[in-house]
Parts: C-alpha cells; structure tokens; sequence
C-alpha cells in the first residue's frame, strides 16, 4: 500500500500510474479520430438554401460557388471561369455562371445533382 501523504486513506500500488493513463488514453483518441466532422459546403450543381430538416437548416455552397436560386453556381468574372455543361451555354453574367435554357426546347441539363427548370432565360432549381 502506498500513503496519499494527508488524512485520505491509504490506496493500492499502482493505482496513481492508471489514473494518469486514462484520461491520456482518451486525449489520443480523441485526436487519432477522424477531423472531418463540419461539411465543407455543396459543390456545383448541388442543392444549397434551406433544407428540409433541423440538422440541414442551411445548406451552404463550398468555396469558389454561391447559392443561385436552390443550387451552388460559379463565380466568376468572365465566360472561362464557367465549367463546360454538356449541350447548354454556361456563361458569366453579373459574377455569376448561369445555364442557359436550350433556345428550342426550354430545356436544362439532367446531369446536376439538383433537377433544373427554365425560368425565363436561365435555368433555376425545380426544387
């Protein structure tokens, strides 16, 4: 038995080397754990705006995008800084890329995360 050196009683061998260990035990774990934890925002073409849930409230666009109307769109400064969309024109208007509604059909892409509609010249959330 070793003395706690004051009025405690006396406790096990030992006992003061474990009680040390588990709380360092925990502090690793604790960084050995995976870190990503917060999301990073939506990426292009994925829904952003309010979400449907308490966890999802607000759903923000990632770095580079911002939300247009239901999804995440590039910003930009001019037409090169807009991705290629398969069959529809993609084009900077405003520091913002907007897919433009296929002139025949009024139709948007179906590639995209979020689905699209044409709403007057440019292509919105249907959501």
């Amino acid at each position: 038995m070793d003395s706690t050196r004051g009025p405690a009683r006396a406790y096990a061998a030992g006992m003061r080397s474990s009680t040390i260990l588990l709380p360092l035990l925990f502090i690793l774990a604790d960084g050995v754990r995976c870190k990503d934890d917060a999301p990073a925002g939506s990426e292009f073409g994925e829904p952003c705006g309010e979400g449907s849930g308490p966890v999802d409230a607000e759903l923000s666009c990632a770095s580079g995008l911002e939300c247009y109307i239901g999804y995440c769109e590039e910003t930009c400064t001019d037409d090169s800084d807009c991705q290629a969309v398969d069959g529809y024109r993609h084009e900077c208007d405003f520091g913002l890329c907007h897919i433009y509604c296929d002139g025949a059909t009024n139709k948007c892409p179906e590639t995209l995360e979020t689905p699209l509609e044409c709403v007057m010249l440019w292509c919105e959330s249907a959501l």
